[in-house]
């Protein structure tokens, strides 16, 4: 590996930082290793071979590493009595508040003497909205047009309080009008997988647990004293449901619409225009409904099931929403269950302090980012970061001129695609705006925050119910957001195409991914990386569909489709071609129709980044300089590839690894290490390998 020439080596303390975590997650073999064969064992065998992961976790990697920075941070902030100011008295508000929902959850003695007490009280209110006579429970009737109207109070209950049972309502943009939110009504399940059904062993032992949880937090005599028959009647409700249960593919399927008035009457025993008019104030008319053949479905389950069985699952749904905020021997067997089906040791448990800081992490997550974005996040990172993003953003443009497979007629309306992407780059500014205490504030208004922990926990659900239910119907304020962020501290960056954004999270843009002080080829073998994934994601299988203001539409002629799907067959053969490796040595083999989307946006990020560096180093030379110990082994175009690849190094556990091969849309790491640097002629010329074109390109 002949070293790339300079005079230049950065001795300061990045810099060594940065040159020490290399070599540390480099494979103890790594000089005899060939990178053009085996360059994830090469750039990622220490790590794996270093680390384990966690009990509470299901992998360790970069993202891991950066997220317990992130919290460790805070934990101090948040734990050290200090006089310092966060800006004006009402940032100072803002803070306590913050401080008070986090020693809530802390305080573990509180919780312990309280015990199941609130859980059992509200489950109570299911009971009384969906009643059943005494006799019932031992002679049950099936469910009926009769039930209809406690069955939607009682649903709508649960929606009010962000639970969710059979129907999800959740706010989108609507494919057609983009700039307006529309509810999405999916179909909902149990949060287990179907092997918990189709295992006699496994279910039997779910039936046992469930049993023994409503014998005790039920909150009358006789749902308790009929705990095994609602556990039994449960389980037989919930394999119907996730027997029948539609697979969702994503973003595609969000762009079914259907008039309100149809999808309500499609499902009558929920009554959703009452349950739109409590929850949503502005009219709804069109409906996001990506699977009306589910319907009738639903509603022989319905007209199938016993009462008790319904009211059950009711209570079940409320059960799993709220048994981490109660504390008791009561809910224990929920929780080592719940560690048991994801792959943990039944009797683990997570540092406390780790537990509250992701409660607040989600429900008071731009309150966290407050403080740190004041630490953390300075004008350099977010300087480097735009100058990034602009450059990937204008390379992929300028790229799409050279695409031979797409024509003439639809390079121009890619190319203005690409150039109108928007982008959210460290921490919103509107709604909430984190430099505007007013904004904050407003923001949680009626998210009361008190120092029990249950109560906050019950004030959240309600808060974000109607956060959601106002959305319905509104605009959408132009720099908002896209749903689903709620903290700067997120490690992800993402694309919108609703509203044809990307959004890279302040959280992320730390030591290995963007450090300012480092060589550039760093930044952009990492960071920029990640950037150019992001924007190549709106040329995707699915983001390709969805014009430059975000609207759902065919933009594409014939000959650019085919083109696509000729060079989409290659990745998805690559792909395919890859095994996973387990524990045990058996094999599994990645799908890669199911990955095709990241897995185009991985080889355009990649080449994307690429190309922008090089421009970067022609136009900053003074950017290109050596870190210590690396000038004699690598150049610095190896090193982009090394920065790049060491992101996505990780040690995953069997059971995540067979959850990612069975529904996630990422390949597995490894997978994309390899796969990234087999589609890069960038790679193969940095480190010479005898076939020097890539294996799948789109862009």
């Amino acid at each position: 590996m002949a070293p790339y020439p300079t005079n230049s080596v950065c001795l300061s303390q990045p810099c060594i930082q940065t040159a020490s975590t290399i070599f540390s997650r480099f494979s103890p073999d790594f000089q005899n290793i060939d990178p053009c064969t085996n360059f994830e064992e090469l750039v990622c065998g220490g790590l794996k071979e270093n680390n384990v992961v966690a009990p509470w976790e299901s992998s360790f990697g970069e993202p891991t590493i950066l997220n317990d920075a992130n919290y460790i941070l805070m934990k101090n902030i948040l734990e050290t009595p200090s006089n310092r100011s966060w800006g004006s008295p009402l940032d100072d508000k803002n803070f306590e508040k913050l401080v008070d929902g986090y020693n809530a959850c802390m305080n573990e003695t509180a919780i312990s003497e309280r015990g199941v007490e609130p859980l059992v009280t509200l489950l109570g209110n299911i009971t009384e909205s969906f009643p059943i006579p005494a006799e019932e429970y031992e002679r049950p009737k099936s469910f009926g047009a009769d039930d209809h109207k406690s069955f939607a109070q009682t649903y709508l209950w649960a929606v009010q309080n962000s639970i969710f049972p059979f129907l999800a309502l959740n706010p989108n943009l609507d494919p057609n009008y983009p700039e307006t939110f529309i509810p999405t009504i999916i179909p909902t399940g149990p949060p287990f997988s179907s092997v918990l059904y189709t295992d006699e062993e496994l279910r039997a032992q779910y039936e046992t647990m469930v049993a023994q949880v409503f014998a005790d937090v039920l909150p009358t005599n006789e749902t308790r004293a009929a705990a095994k028959d609602l556990a039994h009647g449960l389980l037989e409700l919930e394999e119907k449901i996730v027997s029948t249960a539609p697979a969702f593919s994503g973003v595609l399927d969000l762009v079914k619409i259907q008039a309100f008035d149809d999808v309500a009457q499609s499902v009558p025993e929920f009554d959703l225009p009452s349950v739109f008019k409590a929850i949503s104030p502005s009219p709804v008319n069109r409906t996001s409904y990506p699977f009306p053949e589910h319907a009738p479905i639903l509603s022989e389950i319905l007209a199938n099931s016993t009462k008790p069985a319904i009211q059950a699952y009711f209570l079940w749904q409320a059960i799993l929403k709220y048994r981490t905020a109660v504390d008791g021997p009561e809910i224990q067997p929920l929780t080592e269950f719940m560690n048991q089906v994801n792959g943990r040791d039944p009797a683990s448990t997570v540092e406390r302090w780790r537990t509250c800081m992701a409660e607040a992490d989600a429900k008071m997550g731009w309150l966290l980012s407050k403080p740190y974005v004041e630490v953390r996040y300075t004008e350099a990172i977010q300087n480097t970061l735009e100058e990034m993003a602009t450059r990937i953003q204008n390379k992929l443009a300028s790229n799409i001129g050279q695409i031979e497979w797409m024509t003439d007629k639809v390079k121009p309306i890619a190319k203005q695609k690409v150039e109108t992407i928007s982008r959210n780059l460290g921490y919103p500014k509107v709604a909430p705006n984190l430099d505007d205490a007013q904004s904050l504030s407003d923001y949680y208004a009626s998210f009361d925050v008190s120092e029990s922990y249950f109560d906050n926990t019950v004030s959240y659900g309600k808060w974000m119910s109607k956060t959601n239910g106002a959305l319905m119907g509104s605009k959408m304020q132009d720099g908002t957001w896209p749903q689903g962020t709620n903290s700067a501290l997120t490690i992800n960056a993402f694309y919108y195409p609703q509203d044809n954004s990307i959004t890279i999270i302040a959280g992320i843009l730390q030591q290995m991914v963007l450090d300012p002080s480092v060589p550039a080829y760093m930044n952009y073998g990492a960071l920029g990386t990640i950037i150019g994934h992001e924007f190549t994601h709106s040329l995707d299988a699915n983001g390709r569909q969805f014009n430059s203001k975000g609207a759902f539409e065919n933009w594409w002629d014939s000959e650019s489709e085919k083109g696509f799907a000729e060079r989409s067959q290659c990745l998805i053969k690559q792909y395919s071609a890859d095994n996973v490796t387990f524990s045990d040595g058996s094999q599994v083999p990645v799908n890669g129709t199911q990955t095709l989307s990241e897995n185009i946006a991985d080889t355009g990020g990649i080449n994307t980044a690429w190309d922008a560096w090089q421009d970067k180093r022609r136009e900053d030379p003074a950017s290109d300089f050596d870190l210590p110990g690396l000038a004699d082994k690598f150049t610095h175009e190896q090193l982009f590839y090394i920065s790049s690849a060491q992101f996505f190094c990780e040690k995953s556990t069997d059971e995540a690894l067979s959850k990612q091969l069975a529904g996630d849309e990422h390949s597995p790491s490894a997978v994309r290490v390899k796969s990234m640097m087999e589609n890069s002629r960038g790679f193969r010329e940095a480190f010479n390998c005898p076939v020097k074109e890539p294996t799948c390109v789109i862009y």
